[in-house]
């Protein structure tokens, strides 16, 4: 339950840096390319370049790598679990489990990288704008980025839900920490039950709201509109330039 404490989906992280001045289609567009790069990347030069790359966003962005690095107590024991397989049973083993391991710390941090630097409500309008064609196709993209705009709205506030919850069950002598995985497993229930309950209360008092202020009878408005800007055209230059080195180091051009 530990892990609850550092969620860090849907945190934003305020900061006046070039990254979090991007418009958000830009950002999107920048994880999709660069988790590609990241799976494509598997010779020590990729991966250098990779890395020197997410290094230096988040250097741009101004956010303190404890915040980066928050919440991957999980990844860090999977990525252990991981290693030892690899190394062990499969030929050509600690490579290839350092591979992993490289891509999957990458990963996790341009996805918090993502989280920390853009507000949910713009990662919605990002994708709404961004897949806005589909709309043609007759796939409901608003109702989709609602979705994903409520979600990230509602993991930050379930984890501080639980960890309240958390709190006051140890003052009432609950015990999270010793014993095995199964007494941790039914200690857990005092938590995770009142946390249902709490998100089913949440759920139902939104779904209220939206209905109460007439939602999906008329096509929504935005207030902000999405515009690009100089410091996007850069971005969208830089982007590109790391996925074509990318691609010609792996074809063995570079």
């Amino acid at each position: 339950m530990a892990v609850l404490r550092d969620v860090t989906l849907g945190r934003y992280y305020e900061e006046s840096s070039f990254l979090h001045g991007l418009d958000p289609r830009t950002k999107l567009l920048a994880l999709v390319v660069l988790i590609a790069g990241i799976f494509i990347s598997s010779s020590v030069a990729s991966c250098l370049l990779t890395a020197i790359c997410i290094a230096a966003l988040i250097a741009i962005s101004k956010v303190p790598l404890k915040h980066m690095f928050r919440g991957m107590t999980a990844v860090f024991v999977f990525m252990a679990i991981v290693f030892a397989l690899n190394a062990l049973f499969v030929a050509d083993g600690l490579w290839r489990a350092l591979l992993i391991s490289i891509r999957m710390i990458e990963v996790v941090l341009v996805s918090n990288l993502l989280c920390l630097t853009t507000r949910p409500k713009a990662v919605s309008d990002g994708l709404e704008k961004g897949f806005g064609w589909m709309e043609k196709l007759r796939v409901p993209v608003h109702d989709i980025a609602m979705m994903v705009s409520i979600a990230f709205r509602f993991v930050p506030l379930l984890a501080d839900e639980a960890r309240r919850i958390m709190d006051a069950q140890i003052l009432r002598g609950a015990d999270y920490r010793s014993g095995g995985l199964i007494r941790k497993a039914k200690a857990s229930v005092s938590v995770i039950v009142p946390m249902f309950v709490s998100a089913m209360a949440r759920s139902e008092e939104l779904a209220v709201a939206m209905d109460s202020r007439l939602y999906g009878t008329a096509k929504p408005t935005k207030y902000h509109k999405l515009q690009y800007k100089c410091e996007d055209a850069a971005a969208y230059i830089c982007i590109f330039t790391y996925l074509i080195v990318i691609i010609l180091i792996k074809a063995g051009r570079l």
